[in-house]
């Protein structure tokens, strides 16, 4: 079961996209940017849906008869 530190590494993810994200429009590079913003979404998506498996998988052996 994934405790608070997914949490943290989740939102830590993102505060590092967002920073990468302003560093490269910052010196012009917007579509790098773009391109880091999005790679950065699709891995934390991934993240998540690994975690709402787990949920998911949990929930089924809890309710299960």
């Amino acid at each position: 079961m994934p405790d608070i530190s997914t949490v943290f590494q989740l939102a830590g993810v993102g505060l590092l996209l967002a920073l990468v994200y302003l560093v490269l429009k910052q010196t012009g590079r917007e579509e790098i940017a773009q391109i880091v913003t999005l790679g950065g979404v699709i891995l934390l998506l991934i993240m998540a849906v690994r975690l709402l498996t787990e949920l998911f998988r949990s929930l089924e052996t809890l309710f299960r008869f």
